[in-house]
């Protein structure tokens, strides 16, 4: 069996498992409520455990996933990089915001006018930066690559995407998969989309708490209907050009780690999209059709 297949089983037992532990949540918040924390370690738990054990399994963790050391100028670069790509993925989460509701910026928002701020941010930022990555582009990205780079990578984003279990976080967390994805073959190493999801998670719980007011306000606004046009208005000139500033910053951080001519490879290969439907199989359609239809539903419950 080829080792995209047996990834594939792995997200689908990921989904099984996924399901098992929110039967387990909805069961206990059914007789007493479950508080915020207990709450998060068990999705994050829900989430982890399938491919973790799979990956230990295997042997050689650290070298399989690709968690190893980044010079400190690579880390700088990829802070940047991902601060250029904020404007953009706030485009793409306020246009979604147009569709769907925006069931966790409130949550957040309430749970943090309750708890401390190092609580919040290990929670919310740094445990979800560490195992989901772990997963996501240790495990799952990491064996697409050895098929087909681009493809991989869009399958890495799909899978992040569907995994947050709502059409919200669905959007721009898959674009957020695809570029840390590709982060991570530009640099080699899964450190730098760890750093990446840290910033991006970390950014959100500081303005929380740094700017209770700007937040209070997202959280008012998280029931309220935006046109496409406000959306576009408002945002699209901004991440046009943090897109730009990122690409530049892309090419530098590949440069610099000697990967530049092999990802401009990867992108001009021939039979990527041949790739593309060898990779999705059977079990990862199933496990990709499951969550899809478990969000529509909660969609317009």
């Amino acid at each position: 069996m080829r080792e995209t297949e047996r990834v594939n089983q792995v997200f689908l037992l990921t989904v099984i498992c996924y399901l098992a532990v929110s039967i387990i949540i909805g069961i206990i918040s059914a007789d007493n409520g479950i508080s915020f924390v207990p709450l998060m370690l068990l999705s994050q738990a829900g989430l982890a455990l399938v491919p973790v054990c799979y990956a230990v399994k295997r042997g050689h963790v650290f070298k399989q996933v690709g968690l190893k050391g980044l010079s400190f100028g690579t880390i700088i670069l990829v802070f940047f990089f991902m601060i250029c790509l904020e404007p953009f993925l706030t485009f793409i989460n306020a246009l979604s915001q147009c569709f769907v509701d925006t069931p966790t910026t409130s949550l957040i928002i309430e749970e943090a006018a309750n708890r401390d701020f190092v609580t919040m941010f290990l929670l919310v930022a740094v445990v979800p930066a560490i195992l989901e990555e772990f997963v996501y582009r240790g495990v799952f990205f990491r064996t697409y690559a050895k098929q087909a780079v681009i493809p991989g990578a869009f399958f890495s984003g799909l899978l992040f995407g569907v995994m947050h279990g709502n059409w919200n976080q669905f959007v721009y967390a898959f674009f957020m998969g695809v570029f840390f994805s590709l982060t991570v073959y530009a640099t080699g190493s899964l450190l730098a989309s760890m750093l990446m999801h840290l910033t991006v998670n970390g950014l959100s719980i500081i303005l929380v708490y740094a700017f209770p007011e700007l937040a209070a306000a997202s959280g008012e606004t998280a029931g309220v209907t935006f046109t496409v046009e406000d959306v576009v208005k408002s945002y699209l000139a901004v991440a046009v050009f943090g897109l730009l500033l990122a690409f530049f910053l892309f090419r530098a951080i590949a440069q610099r780690c000697g990967t530049w001519e092999k990802l401009r490879q990867e992108f001009h290969r021939k039979g990527k999209l041949k790739a593309f439907f060898s990779m999705f199989t059977i079990p990862l359609a199933i496990g990709v059709g499951i969550m899809f239809a478990l969000m529509t539903v909660s969609e317009f419950m």
